[in-house]
């Protein structure tokens, strides 16, 4: 039988054991609680951050949907200048808009939200950028690529971004942070965007002008010497005439090139021709008039001109010339 020095140690020692189990769970209980804690805090921090940048994200997406819109309904009575301008000023800004997405992308927040309005972005964004070509290309302004994304498909991807963000922007309401996103529907699949473009790349004001100027004159047989506005041509029945002719600018042109030959005396031949030809983008082009009549002893007025786009400087595109032919023989 145990002596009552030994029972009282059993009994201490079994209110030590209680005493490190209470105090074990508590602290058990209170790292658990804590740690509960942390991570709401921690995750009410990055929707709430995410929120912040996500709904900044969503007013520059829905202004750029705008102002393009705007931009296509005010086109019929823009000035090319304005006009380039216009859409250089909107990829700046869709190019930032793809920036600001990437930015998104991490560090992930509840139920994946980032992820999925970063696909969106970034799938309207590319539909911008083809609704861009389909009117900028046809004007020559800028520097688009060339796509092979149909102009309706663009707009079809647009409107589903709009069903998917509908659905998916309320999905922080209940988790920490309590998150609200605007809705932020891009308007231009609403509109007759194909109509507008159609009708933008129809306004001569807003096609490239090109210009031309006239880089040299050529005629066989070779005129005598003379001074430089005036042509002492060899008595023969016809010449030729070569005209050199040069398009500095960044667009293809249609260009029509004119000569005329008009004799002071009534017996003398008048002449008209005109010959029409494409000149490229940085390129010089030679036009040649190889049958142009003349007479012994005639003389008048020789004059070269080019119509269907501007010169390059004042009189760039034009030749004038008194000539006389001298006598047989």
């Amino acid at each position: 039988m145990a002596s009552r020095g030994e029972l009282r140690r059993r009994r201490q020692l079994r209110v030590l054991i209680v005493v490190i189990a209470v105090a074990t769970l508590g602290t058990f209980a209170r790292d658990v609680i804590n740690a509960a804690h942390n991570s709401q805090s921690a995750r009410a921090s990055r929707n709430t951050t995410f929120g912040t940048l996500a709904s900044q994200l969503l007013r520059e997406g829905a202004a750029l949907d705008h102002d393009t819109l705007v931009t296509l309904q005010r086109a019929t009575t823009m000035s090319r200048s304005d006009f380039v301008d216009a859409w250089d000023q909107l990829e700046v800004r869709a190019r930032q808009v793809g920036l600001d997405t990437a930015r998104l992308q991490v560090p992930t927040v509840d139920r994946q939200l980032n992820v999925v309005l970063a696909d969106i972005m970034i799938q309207r964004v590319s539909s911008w950028e083809v609704i861009r070509h389909y009117v900028t290309a046809p004007l020559g302004v800028g520097t688009a690529q060339t796509t092979t994304v149909p102009l309706v498909s663009a707009l079809a991807t647009i409107a589903r971004t709009n069903a998917q963000w509908s659905a998916a922007h309320g999905r922080l309401h209940r988790e920490p942070g309590h998150v609200r996103l605007p809705v932020s529907e891009w308007t231009l699949p609403a509109n007759d965007v194909t109509g507008l473009i159609a009708t933008a790349v129809k306004q001569v004001r807003l096609r490239a002008s090109a210009t031309v100027s006239i880089n040299a004159v050529s005629i066989d047989p070779q005129p005598l010497p003379s001074n430089a506005a005036q042509l002492v041509l060899l008595a023969r029945e016809q010449i030729a005439v070569g005209v050199s002719l040069r398009n500095l600018s960044s667009t293809d042109t249609t260009v029509t090139v004119h000569l005329a030959l008009a004799p002071e005396q009534k017996s003398g031949i008048p002449v008209s021709k005109s010959i029409t030809v494409v000149l490229p983008q940085q390129s010089n082009v030679a036009v040649l008039f190889d049958s142009v009549a003349i007479k012994a002893s005639e003389r008048g007025v020789f004059r070269i001109w080019v119509t269907g786009a501007r010169p390059n400087s004042p009189g760039s595109a034009s030749r004038f010339y008194t000539f006389k032919v001298a006598s047989a023989g």
